[in-house]
């Protein structure tokens, strides 16, 4: 539910931006300043987690970002008329869903059985797309204040739910509470299941990382730097694939392919495909390439051959309904699940932290330039470099991302080479 919530802040600009410049007049600049700031409160928020994370836990971070998360939607939903408000409310939101992404996946890669572990953080990407369909949908209202209002809900969701739930056991034993890890494993296993082999493997995980300061030399290790590349790799290839550029801004885009089909119609068609399943992320980053060139085709025909344009109308819908699905089957879920895997348990809080600083300053560039690029030299060549940009991610996925899928901690730290570092 922490994912439907940062959903939900991520689909609402979709439906909102044309609103506020169709009702409430404001103008492009502005409206691609209120998209954009989301995506920068992700990344301000990166800066806070890590402290938060290894002082009050999983669990408690994220229920800490409840009240402030509800208040964010308070001032979008008051302040509608108001610029400052709706920038403040988007940078408080942007904030606490931001730091989900890092949180949650390493919440549910800490308490998952490995067979499961993959498989389980997709759930988090799938409940984005979900809350992202949910903005979509609330767009109908054509209110911005009553949207806002029925985004807010999610996070007072996800706080019900969420305080029936345990800490996760990694983290008591972190803080040698053996007893509460065992309650909380056995929570999630049952009274019946032998939870002593994941826990004496706990207890030897924490053991090799104790008393080691987190310095900047340990960041310089040559194993740790290529962990840290291989992450950042993927968060560039995720963000400058284009994605948030079409979750933003899809209505509008919609509106300038001149297709004649409600432009929110088309949003939220485009929304309910997002809900798919795990594949591998070259399959996905190759068929996100092929979409993206075939929307550049299309507003190349658009230019050039209105009447061949007008013969392909399925092409913008159909093609973008691909992508994003191609998306969420992979570059979507991969990278955050990934990152919550594959760095050393006294190094993870922050290397996980500076990653999605990364990703989210990547997507503000993404959001905030995406109309002037647009503008500047055309939809077709803004779509043509996400093409190419999918096309490279294949090659870097083939050749430097390791397989994690069933691996334990252990295994997945001695691939990147790092394992030796963690018992100094």
């Amino acid at each position: 539910m922490g994912g439907f919530s940062l959903g939900c802040g991520l689909g609402w600009s979709a439906p909102c931006v044309e609103l506020l410049k169709d009702e409430h007049h404001f103008d492009a600049f502005s409206t691609n300043v209120i998209a954009s700031v989301f995506p920068l409160g992700a990344a301000l928020g990166m800066l806070v987690v890590p402290f938060l994370m290894d002082r009050i836990g999983r669990k408690w971070t994220m229920m800490s970002l409840v009240p402030p998360f509800v208040l964010g939607w308070v001032f979008i939903a008051a302040g509608v008329s108001a610029f400052a408000f709706l920038l403040m409310g988007r940078l408080i939101t942007g904030a606490c869903g931001g730091m989900f992404c890092v949180v949650a996946p390493m919440y549910s890669a800490e308490m998952a059985e490995k067979e499961i572990r993959g498989t389980l953080g997709t759930f988090f990407q799938m409940l984005l797309v979900i809350g992202i369909l949910y903005a979509y949908c609330c767009g109908y209202a054509r209110n911005v204040t009553v949207t806002s209002i029925l985004c807010g809900i999610a996070p007072i969701v996800f706080a019900c739910i969420m305080s029936f739930v345990p800490e996760s056991p990694l983290y008591y034993v972190i803080k040698n509470n053996e007893e509460a890890a065992k309650k909380s494993m056995r929570f999630f296993r049952g009274p019946d299941y032998d939870i002593a082999p994941e826990i004496n493997a706990f207890k030897e995980q924490v053991e090799r990382s104790r008393n080691q300061p987190v310095t900047l030399s340990a960041f310089l290790r040559r194993p740790v730097l290529w962990t840290m590349a291989v992450a950042y790799g993927l968060m560039f290839a995720q963000q400058f694939s284009g994605i948030n550029a079409i979750v933003f801004y899809c209505q509008t885009i919609f509106r300038q392919t001149g297709v004649e089909m409600d432009s929110l119609l088309q949003m939220v068609i485009f929304a309910v495909v997002q809900l798919g399943r795990k594949l591998l992320m070259v399959i996905s980053s190759s068929v996100m390439c092929v979409c993206m060139m075939a929307l550049g085709l299309f507003f190349v025909l658009k230019t050039h051959d209105p009447e061949q344009a007008d013969c392909l109308f399925w092409l913008p819908l159909g093609s973008s309904c691909l992508y994003i699905l191609a998306f969420c089957l992979g570059a979507g879920p991969i990278p955050w699940t990934y990152m919550s895997e594959i760095f050393p348990t006294r190094l993870k809080g922050t290397a996980s932290s500076s990653a999605g600083f990364f990703n989210w300053m990547l997507a503000f560039i993404v959001t905030v330039s995406f109309s002037s690029v647009v503008d500047a030299v055309g939809n077709a060549a803004a779509f043509f470099f996400f093409a190419v940009i999918c096309a490279l991610s294949v090659v870097f996925v083939i050749f430097f991302m390791v397989e994690t899928k069933g691996k334990t901690f252990a295994e997945i730290l001695r691939e990147f080479g790092t394992y030796e570092i963690e018992t100094e």
